[in-house]
């Protein structure tokens, strides 16, 4: 992950809090990387340290390649590869840090507003809207794909130029105190919190302390920021709380009337939901209810920032959606490809939202493992498969351990024996609903990331 950094040695050792080890303080640098396999023209080189490699192991050669203007080093050992191959060097004491102090520096030398999003589900769609909104009236950056961590928000953030006006950044993590770290990198004036559920408990304990992990984003919030809610989550009193600790303005949004941003009327379609706010009406080609939850915000967003709601419509008019969220594919059946990943809320949100656009349909679920859920997996697995039959779920193909706990859940709350499967590969799952599957069919397919399953999605409509 290379980008255009210029600067020197010496302004990157001030900036990170590092010291020059070896070389000039004036050598100039011209790029930045994080991978050995990436290096620009006069680069900078920030080793990382990660679980089954170190970066730090590659400073010998690319040293020696004469590819690097400098790197940075937590190992005082590095000034002699340093010194004997006359490359300059900055040693800090946690080289993953410091790339993050690099980034918040440049992040300090622009101009742009920063708008930080966060949330159990919905931040990678929730940017992308607001930054296809935003961008009708503003020079905007955003997060590539889902650059969402220590490595990815510092890499975006340095792409930052003059020129931009906003940037719209997600925050993503799996531990607490990740989002603390990330939001004191962008400092941004305005963030999100998406929702609150039931996301890496195997780390993270319960949903109050998802919550507390969620509202670290208020850390790195400006003095009288604004920090947008959702009022219909769980645990909202927790996060308003937070919120109500530091110097920032609250603004809430949902569905109903304790929501200062009011949905007052929404609609779903199997390509598009719209919702109304302060009595205008917009609508996006993207599918579910959560969707629903994702547009308060960026349209509340683009009218705070002086967007028109002509701009704002037709700016969502034309938006597209990232592949394998709640994507929509006609095949006689309709296939709902949601194999992006998988969590308790976002799996109620996408059966919730095919029982109301798909009545009167066969539905049919293909449910992979759940991963990160601790010792709450197979209680949590087992209300999934509850909330088939609340829904009117007629079949239901369970991939994975953990999936076998959704069969055990679907037939507690009275699903049919013959109808609640569990299969021991995608391929035998597959194959069976290519002999069952018939038109006006509905099949939601999810799981985890680690779950692969758009293995099964792809195999139904090639």
């Amino acid at each position: 992950m290379k980008v255009c950094y210029e600067s020197t040695m010496g302004a990157v050792a001030a900036a990170c809090g590092g010291r020059l080890l070896a070389g000039d303080p004036s050598s100039a640098i011209e790029t930045i990387t994080t991978d050995s396999r990436e290096l620009g023209s006069r680069n900078l080189f920030v080793p990382i340290v990660g679980e089954r490699y170190d970066g730090h192991d590659y400073i010998e050669a690319l040293a020696e390649s004469g590819a690097l203007a400098g790197f940075l080093t937590s190992r005082e050992s590095d000034r002699a590869p340093a010194e004997r191959h006359d490359v300059a060097a900055v040693l800090c004491g946690d080289t993953l840090a410091a790339y993050g102090a690099l980034a918040s520096s440049h992040r300090s030398s622009m101009k742009a507003g920063i708008i930080a999003i966060t949330g159990t589900n919905g931040k990678t769609t929730t940017k992308e809207l607001l930054y296809a909104v935003l961008s009708e009236k503003y020079r905007c950056l955003r997060n590539e794909k889902n650059y969402n961590n220590e490595i990815g928000l510092p890499f975006t953030l340095l792409h930052l130029r003059p020129e931009h006006e906003l940037a719209v950044v997600e925050l993503g993590m799996n531990h607490a105190g990740e989002i603390d770290r990330l939001s004191r990198i962008a400092r941004p004036d305005i963030a999100v919190i998406t929702n609150i559920g039931e996301g890496h408990l195997e780390f993270l304990g319960s949903v109050e302390g998802v919550a507390r992990a969620k509202a670290e984003i208020l850390s790195g919030l400006i003095p009288g920021g604004k920090i947008f809610l959702n009022r219909d989550t769980e645990c909202f009193d927790t996060l308003c709380d937070a919120a109500r600790s530091r110097d920032c303005r609250i603004v809430t949004f949902g569905l109903y009337e304790n929501a200062l941003v009011r949905a007052e009327d929404y609609s779903l379609g199997v390509d598009e939901c719209s919702v109304t706010v302060r009595g205008e009406t917009y609508r996006a080609p993207v599918y579910g209810i959560h969707n629903v939850y994702n547009l308060l915000p960026v349209v509340a967003i683009a009218l705070e920032l002086g967007l028109e709601p002509d701009g704002i419509r037709r700016a969502l008019a034309s938006f597209r959606n990232i592949d394998k969220r709640s994507q929509v594919v006609e095949r006689g059946f309709v296939l709902i490809d949601d194999t992006y990943n998988s969590n308790p809320l976002s799996t109620r949100y996408a059966l919730m939202s095919i029982a109301a656009i798909f009545t009167g349909r066969r539905k049919i679920a293909a449910l992979a493992d759940m991963k990160e859920l601790g010792a709450s997996s197979a209680g949590l697995h087992e209300k999934v498969g509850g909330m088939l039959v609340d829904y009117g779920f007629d079949l239901l193909c369970a991939f994975g351990e953990d999936a076998r706990h959704y069969v055990k859940g679907a037939l507690a709350a009275g699903m049919r024996s013959y109808a609640a499967r569990h299969f021991e590969s995608k391929g035998d799952l597959a194959a069976f609903l290519k002999g069952t599957l018939s038109g006006g069919d509905v099949l939601l397919v999810k799981g985890s990331r680690s779950m692969k399953m758009e293995e099964v999605a792809d195999a139904l409509v090639r």
